[in-house]
């Protein structure tokens, strides 16, 4: 049944289903980190395993700052890399598989839920459009299919890990040596939803977002490097059953560092903080998260 829905009621829709993509963008692949992008010989393999943890003690919106809501993921995820010339030039088929537990205090409720489960699988690639690892240029097409097979319930649709609507996802991404030690990157990526026909008994829908994600790095040593990084977003302003919901179109920029060590030829650990700076209609988070790479 339909309802008439109040400016808080909406605001509080917002931060109900930013609560759930907190949970997807913990583990999100298209989050990516500094020399992503660094092409390796056909035939090698890598996995990934990613800890990333998301934290929040505020959620900012049009109608005003909740500063009883509260956001606290830690996920893990698995994704599994080949490097391969089956596409007539180098491309990397690819399999992500996260899991995450999520407790939230959403804005204007008085009382946390949580939940816990395996997420919606990705399964896509990368096709390098530049392979020049001489001069350390690549350029390449990352596109991501989201599966709806993960853990859902439509009556916990705030928390549950899957979300119950397929995604796809497309980045591209440029990448380039600029001296002997600093390397530039630049990536524009977009998000595109299905609709969650179980969102607590309605159908919500929700419009693209967009993202900008930048890196400077720099080698300290052949093994060690760090990165500075910027995220930009805007767009992902919801419908539910066929209502546009006002104060949903998010906006946030957010800065991070990275730092990158490889343990041996085949092993990396690499740890990253960011931090929003600025945020409409989202959650103020932040986040931390461990990756460690090992290559076949």
């Amino acid at each position: 049944m339909k309802k008439r829905t109040t400016l808080l009621q909406r605001t509080l829709i917002a931060g109900h289903l930013c609560a759930c993509l907190a949970v997807a963008d913990a583990a999100r692949a298209a989050d990516t980190n500094a020399r992503d992008f660094y092409s390796a010989p056909a035939g090698t393999q890598l996995g990934v395993l990613y800890l990333p943890t998301v934290w929040a003690n505020e959620f900012d919106s049009n109608a005003g700052t909740f500063k009883d809501a509260e956001l606290d993921v830690n996920a893990i995820a698995y994704r599994h890399v080949w490097f391969s010339d089956i596409c007539g030039t180098l491309c990397t088929p690819q399999f992500i598989v996260p899991a995450s537990r999520v407790e939230a205090t959403l804005p204007g409720a008085g009382s946390s839920i949580s939940s816990t489960g395996i997420g919606d699988p990705q399964v896509g690639g990368t096709l390098f459009l530049i392979n020049n690892p001489e001069q350390r240029e690549y350029s390449g097409l990352l596109t991501l299919l989201t599966v709806p097979v993960g853990s859902y319930d439509g009556d916990k649709a705030d928390v549950s890990a899957g979300a119950n609507r397929w995604g796809a996802t497309f980045l591209l991404n440029y990448t380039r040596g600029v001296s002997a030690n600093w390397t530039l990157e630049g990536s524009l990526e977009a998000q595109f939803y299905g609709d969650n026909d179980d969102y607590y008994g309605m159908t919500l829908s929700q419009d693209p977002l967009y993202r900008l994600q930048a890196f400077a790095s720099y080698d300290f040593t052949p093994s060690t490097y760090g990165a500075l990084r910027l995220y930009h977003a805007v767009g992902g302003e919801l419908e539910l059953d066929g209502q546009k919901i006002a104060n949903t179109r998010q906006q946030y920029t957010d800065l991070g560092f990275e730092l990158g060590h490889w343990l041996d030829q085949q092993n990396q650990l690499m740890f990253t903080y960011a931090k929003n700076v600025e945020t409409e209609n989202g959650f103020d988070v932040s986040q931390a998260m461990l990756r460690f790479v090992h290559v076949y």
